[in-house]
């Protein structure tokens, strides 16, 4: 494959992956307690999946993107960042299987949650931190098991920021504790289904793109 084809077919996929971002962005999943409007959407399922298919520098790109996004419409403030931030953690996950980014980061969340005065009190909510150092110990990769450690990543970094910027009581984080057991596995199944079909389309990209190189060898002959 030459390099115009292979700039060609990033491109494409680029195109196609925020298309398909800012589509599932508009589907509002549930509402995030300690907000007044906020929700998360379909991109909190996608938005990982940029260091599945782009490795990290395409995880560091698309959560540099959202930051900048949020930047320029919501301001400078701890909320922000717990909006942004865990996608990029949550898209390393993918791109990086490492002890770092599967053990270390979960690890860091809940000392810094349970550090908080809070967090001291409900720090049986970060338990659900320990599934993605569990799942690093797994001798097989499996599609849905790196969604849910994914998604459990994405959690551990935002509710680390979020105990910081948003005054929430104990009683609270406890109350949250089936919320987020539906919540990840709605997230990470809708990982897989994602993971899927932007699989079978980048799919349809290549073989177009190797089309496209027969018929200019064709042509030339």
């Amino acid at each position: 494959m030459n390099s115009y084809d292979m700039q060609n077919k990033k491109i494409a996929k680029i195109g196609i992956f925020t298309i398909s971002a800012k589509a599932v962005s508009l589907i509002k999943c549930s509402f995030v307690f300690g907000t007044l409007a906020g929700f998360f959407s379909g991109v909190n399922a996608i938005s990982p999946l940029a260091g599945a298919f782009g490795g990290g520098l395409g995880a560091v790109a698309f959560g540099a993107e959202r930051m900048v996004w949020a930047l320029l419409f919501g301001g400078l403030t701890f909320k922000i960042f717990a909006n942004s931030i865990p996608g990029l953690f949550a898209g390393l996950y993918w791109a990086y299987p490492s002890f770092a980014t599967r053990v270390l980061v979960p690890l860091t969340c809940m000392i810094l949650f349970i550090a908080q005065p809070v967090g001291g009190q409900a720090f049986v909510y970060s338990l659900y931190w320990l599934i993605p150092v569990a799942l690093y110990f797994v001798p097989k990769e499996n599609l849905f098991l790196t969604a849910l450690g994914s998604t459990f990543i994405a959690h551990a970094v935002g509710s680390a920021i979020w105990i910081y910027a948003e005054p929430m009581t104990p009683s609270v984080w406890y109350a949250l504790l089936p919320i987020v057991a539906v919540e990840r596995l709605l997230f990470a199944t809708s990982m897989v289904v994602c993971h899927n079909v932007l699989s079978a389309v980048f799919a349809q990209v290549n073989i177009s793109t190797a089309f496209a190189r027969v018929r200019r060898f064709v042509s030339a002959q």
